[in-house]
């Protein structure tokens, strides 16, 4: 007597139908069988029939006023308009939405102190060289957070000194380090400086920094990878190939999907940056310091500078390491996601890009490569990716933490980060952020601080030589030597469908899909960790006993379609699970649900819940 439920993932904020404003991207009016783009610029016509509504994560809404009253088309253009394109960004609700929030957040630096750097400087090992640098007061015009780190032989007034001639104010800028190499941000010289002597001794100050004097490898980004319009015009194509508006639309780019999906140059895109970011890995692991260069050092070495970290130091790729990288590459050293995501509604085209998307790309290409090296899953990312939208959570509302402060100080805005998740999900969804694949290496603990590395030794080699003898296994807190290295070619590149197909009924598996190996592989871990508590001698209460397979599966494996049906796993169980699950209505029993979160021990695995990753 097993009870269906309806699964799938429930936002407290958001019901099923719903979409923040800030994710309206696009509205269009149908009039007497002609479409016209509704925005504040244009007066909307009374006799509105269709308003069509595309989305920044690639949802599309159509309404049809037919058979409703003249007018009413064009009252609900005329409010999405005004609240939609809010022209001010105190105008976003942010600023009223003033309920009291607690934190409950826990293991995640959020690098707003200097005590959070300090904290990052000395788990790298890098205190030799580098120190944090507090500005003395709060300037209005700068994006540079109140803390960050520089070289430790100049003082305070010799970095801004030199500061000054770049773009931004951003001179070097140290954010990780491995060994004896150190990865560092910086901004291009101002347009109006045409000597590179600064520069040069920028990177002289640089090389002062590591202990073996080794001359920094300078990468150029604004050479290596695309501009910022040119990742929102690929975005804007894939987002067009991915909200068809009718059924024929669909069907009609159906038979040339790969050419069309090809000519947005996404997929290139992302390929590019992977490439890019295990070069400067590679030159990390034979010891060589990293310096990333773009035009202001706010885009691509945020999404660079992450995905090296990612490829090296395994820490950050469990759930609240993950969020520190985030913290700390994005949110502290002031990417602008208000400017990049259009929050307010004004600024240029050209300055709109979402970069951040196009790096969770690259993570979930990482993922996809390597299930068994992130304790995150894909479901993460992807709520990740529509919280951006969420505007009760100032995590990405703001172009920089000047920002941010000056709202909160101005406005009284409530500072609620986003990786509060019990905000808005239940423990359920919650326990659908893990990745049941992920392991912990053994070689993931090994220390790589203040250690030299031949530039000739393969990984292997530098492994197995030297690293294996290590007699002490160091603070999980501690970077790690775990270096992946994914395969970058475009052909090795795929398409993320959870996040861009979710929209798109007609690609929806019914009854089948990647959701189908996942929740299987949770209910194997989930007996495997009650199994291993009852060989400790533990109890287990007995809702957790129902869950467990009978010993007739366990001892004989021709018995177990039977056993399988006995606790919930078997194929009519999971029948009711479609392809985009959680994103999308799907019918399950709730036994079998419960399996993704009874076992306690499953869930205090995640570092959700507990954690000591990065604490």
């Amino acid at each position: 007597n097993l009870s269906q439920t309806t699964a799938n993932q429930k936002n407290m904020f958001l019901g099923k139908y719903d979409v923040t404003l800030s994710n309206v991207d696009k509205i269009v009016q149908l009039t007497d069988k002609k479409q016209r783009a509704v925005n504040p610029q244009i007066k909307n016509s009374s006799k509105i029939e269709t308003i069509k509504i595309v989305c920044k994560n690639f949802r599309y809404f159509t309404f049809g006023f037919k058979k409703a009253g003249i007018g009413k088309g064009k009252y609900i253009a005329d409010a999405l308009v005004k609240f939609a394109f809010p022209t001010k960004h105190n105008l976003l609700f942010l600023y009223n939405y003033k309920e009291k929030y607690y934190s409950s957040i826990r293991y995640v630096n959020m690098f707003d102190t200097k005590c959070d750097w300090v904290k990052e400087i000395k788990r790298c090992g890098a205190e030799s060289g580098w120190r944090v640098l507090t500005r003395d007061r709060m300037e209005i015009d700068s994006s540079l957070p109140m803390h960050y780190v520089v070289p430790r032989h100049l003082s305070d007034a010799e970095y801004v000194n030199i500061s000054k001639s770049f773009r931004n104010g951003r001179s070097a800028i140290w954010v990780w380090s491995m060994g004896n190499a150190n990865l560092v941000r910086m901004a291009e010289l101002k347009p109006e400086i045409a000597s590179s002597t600064i520069e040069n001794t920028l990177l002289e100050h640089v090389r002062k920094c590591d202990p073996s004097k080794k001359a920094p490898q300078l990468m150029e980004l604004s050479k290596l990878l695309p501009r910022i319009q040119e990742v929102n015009l690929a975005y804007l194509k894939l987002r067009k190939l991915c909200t068809p508006e009718t059924d024929s639309d669909f069907m009609a780019q159906d038979s040339r999907f790969q050419t069309l999906l090809e000519k947005t140059y996404w997929l290139l895109y992302v390929s590019v940056c992977l490439k890019q970011s295990v070069e400067a890995a590679k030159l990390l692991m034979m010891e060589r310091t990293v310096v990333l260069q773009e035009l202001n050092g706010r885009d691509m070495s945020c999404v660079i500078s992450s995905l090296v970290q990612l490829l090296l130091d395994s820490s950050f790729r469990t759930i609240n390491g993950f969020q520190t990288l985030i913290q700390k590459e994005w949110i502290c050293l002031g990417h602008p996601f208000s400017d990049r995501f259009g929050h307010v509604c004004g600024g240029t085209s050209d300055e709109q890009s979402p970069l951040f998307l196009l790096f969770l790309d690259c993570v979930w290409q990482l993922l996809n490569q390597f299930p068994e090296k992130f304790e995150f899953s894909q479901t993460f990312l992807t709520s990740l990716w529509d919280s951006v939208f969420l505007q009760i959570f100032d995590t990405f509302q703001f172009n920089c933490e000047t920002e941010r402060q000056i709202a909160q100080l101005n406005d009284r805005i409530v500072l609620r980060p986003v990786w509060d998740w019990g905000e808005q999900f239940n423990d359920k969804d919650i326990a659908l952020f893990t990745n049941p694949l992920y392991r912990k290496n053994a070689f993931d603990n090994l220390n790589v601080c203040n250690r030299t590395m031949s530039q000739n030794d393969s990984t292997e080699k530098k492994i197995a030589s030297g690293l294996m003898n290590e007699t002490t296994i160091p603070p999980s807190d501690i970077p790690t030597i775990s270096f992946i290295e994914p395969l970058c070619s475009l052909k090795d590149i795929e398409i993320w469908q959870q996040c861009y197909f979710r929209w798109i009924p007609f690609l929806e598996i019914k009854n089948g899909g990647f959701p189908h190996i996942d929740l299987f592989n949770r209910a194997v871990q989930n007996n495997i960790s009650l199994l291993q508590k009852l060989l400790l001698g533990g109890n287990i209460s007995s809702s957790e006993e129902k869950l467990l397979p009978s010993k007739e599966f366990t001892l004989n494996s021709k018995n177990k379609p039977e056993a399988l049906e006995e606790y919930g796993t078997d194929e009519s169980k999971m029948q009711f699970i479609n392809s985009f699950f959680p994103f999308t209505s799907n019918a399950m029993y709730t036994d079998f649900l419960d399996i993704l979160f009874t076992n306690e021990d499953f869930l205090c695995d995640g570092s959700i819940i507990d954690s000591t990753s990065l604490s």
